[in-house]
Formats: C-alpha cells, structure tokens, sequence
C-alpha cells in the first residue's frame, strides 16, 4: 500500500473567511447594487418634480443622484460581473481598464463635491447676510453644478495616464511608482480628507447657526421655511453616512500601501485570507453604500421627501379623487352638522343670550 499520498488540510478559520468574502461577493453585491439603483431612480425622478427644481440644495441632490448611479453602474455592477463570470476584461483591455477607472473617479469625485455644496448652500441659507443668501439660488446651483462637474472631469485625467491593465498579475492597477504618488494624493484629498472635513464642519455649523437662529427674534431671526430645514436634515443624514462609510476604506487603504511591499509568500495563509476579505469589504462592496443608501436616508428624515415619493408613486387621478371624497364628506358634515363646524362660537353665543 502507497503511504506517500500527500494530503492537504484547509484551516477552518481561513475557510469561513474565504466563504465571508464569496458570499459578499455573490450575495452582497447584488443586494446593494439592487437597492442602490432603485434609489437612484427614485432620487432623479423625485428631484426632477416641479417643487423640487426650484430648490438650490435639491439640485445639488438630484446632480449627486446622477453621480451615484455612474458609481454603482462602472464600480459595482463591473465587480459583479467580474466576479460571476470568472472574466475580468480590466485585467487584460488597457482601454477598458483606464476608461473604467476614469469615469469611476470622476463619478466619485462629483458625489463628494455635491455634498459639500450641498453644505455650503444650506450654511448661507441661515446667514443674516443677504448677499451670502443670494448664493442660495437655482440659477446659481446649476452653473456651480456645471463647473464642478467639469472639474471633476479634468481632475480624473491623471487616470487615463497612470492606469492600466498587467495580464500576468490579473490587475488594473497604476503602473509607477509616480503614478501610485498621484493616485494616493488625489484619493486622501479629494476622495476623503477634504471632503469629510467639509463636511463635518459645514454640518456642525449649520447646526449652530439654526440653534442661534431660534433664539433670534424680530426682524434678526432668519426664515427658513420648514422644506429647507428638512433638507438639512437630509443632508446631515448623508454626512454621516459617508463617514462612517468611507473610514473603514481609507483605514484599510493605509495598511495596504504600507505593507505594499512585503511579499505574499511570507504572508500566512489567514492573512491572506483575513486580507482578500478586507480589500472586498471595505472597496469592492463597503465604498459603493453611501452612493447606494442615500435614497433611504432622505426617506427616513425628511417628511417632505415621503410626500413626494408619494406623490410620484400613486396616480394623480387616485389622489385627485381622495382629496375630492374628502372635501364632499366634510361639505355634507357642516351642512347636517353646523355645530360641528363652530361649536365654541355657538355656545358662547347662548350663554350671551
């Protein structure tokens, strides 16, 4: 009998690691990229509604729905099918790969930039000077949506240049060390480090300036009209999302480039394993929730972003017919009832008598 069968034995650990980063990739994957392209649609369609177009914070919202839906269709959906076929034409197609990329970052770049005028604009609402409140303007919104984008767009071109695609290591990947330089700045400062700082401070200053606001009273308090505080409310909701989203990428982005260099045979297999699981976690899956889950956090807090879902879901006539049902039944109550209508007036006309 042959005693020399080798025989190979998996650590359990590094099996459930491996099956945590496929079931991500088979289960996650797909549920978010569902739920986010729903809410794009959604966002794009509600945002476009009459109400909606004349409000300069809305239109920075409706610019950066557009910009989610670039994300999760050239960053998620392109994981996806990757992942499912087993083929993956960025690793082999130069053009594919930079083109991808491009049009990811510049994607990404627009959603931040959106937010934090978004802050911006909502920051000026609550000033006292008239002057900073003209910024808040539909007409000013779209030329500095227009701007923005266009900046985006110029500033992603770095992309076409230092990516590309290296068959024999199954990467698209920057191809220097110069371009990993680029690729890493342009990540920390306009990908995260600037707009998450932003965007923290624009919120917590708006939040202080409504609370000072309150207390005013006369012809120095400010009005903002109760839509306008909710879309704060809205937008403070998707400043923390993207926090609280974006710091496991960043953190995990950090190891990376740090352990860059230390070879994969010197690396055990549950760290490889624990690596895999991090990089599908927080880049391939975890960076695409904010661009994802924006519709549900304007759902949550802003009844006046419900009234709208509503009113884009069920037909007109449907609505048209309730509204015209419920002021025939209060017509007919006040003329079977009058005392219904004005019951204080009327018993304080008989006590009189």
């Amino acid at each position: 009998m042959d005693n020399n069968i080798s025989t190979t034995t998996i650590d359990p650990v590094v099996a459930r690691l491996t099956a945590a980063r496929i079931g991500i990739q088979h289960i996650g994957q797909p549920i978010l990229f569902t739920l986010g392209m729903i809410g794009c649609i959604l966002n794009i369609a509600i945002f476009l509604r009459p109400s909606m177009r004349i409000n300069s914070c809305a239109i920075y919202f409706h610019a950066s729905s557009w910009a989610n839906l670039f994300c999760l269709t050239w960053g998620l959906f392109i994981s996806m099918l990757a992942s499912f076929t087993n083929n993956n034409p960025l690793t082999y197609n130069s053009a594919y790969c930079k083109i991808r990329y491009y049009i990811l970052t510049g994607s990404q770049l627009a959603s931040r930039a959106c937010v934090v005028l978004a802050c911006l604009d909502r920051f000026l609402l609550c000033s006292q000077s008239t002057q900073q409140r003209l910024f808040c303007r539909a007409s000013v919104a779209i030329k500095v949506m227009l701007i923005t984008i266009v900046g985006c767009a110029c500033l992603s071109i770095y992309v076409l240049i230092v990516y590309d695609s290296f068959p024999q290591q199954r990467q698209c990947n920057v191809s220097s060390a110069t371009g990993r330089i680029i690729d890493t700045t342009v990540l920390f400062l306009f990908n995260f480090g600037t707009p998450a700082l932003l965007m923290s401070t624009l919120s917590g200053m708006i939040i202080w300036r409504l609370k000072q606001n309150a207390k005013r009273i006369g012809r120095q308090k400010v009005h903002v009209r109760k839509r306008d505080l909710q879309l704060s409310a809205m937008l403070i909701g998707q400043v923390i999302l993207y926090i609280t989203t974006a710091l496991p990428f960043v953190s995990n982005f950090v190891y990376l480039t740090v352990t860059q260099y230390v070879p994969s045979s010197s690396k055990s297999s549950y760290r490889i394993a624990a690596e895999s699981l991090a990089i599908t976690a927080t880049g391939s899956f975890g960076t695409f929730i904010f661009n994802a889950l924006t519709f549900y956090v304007y759902t949550l807090t802003a009844p006046s972003f419900r009234r709208e879902l509503f009113g884009l879901i069920v037909p007109r006539r449907w609505m048209n017919h309730s509204q015209a049902t419920e002021q025939f039944q209060l017509s007919q109550t006040n003329r079977v009832h009058p005392f219904l209508r004005d019951a204080k007036s009327i018993n304080s006309q008989v006590e009189r008598n």
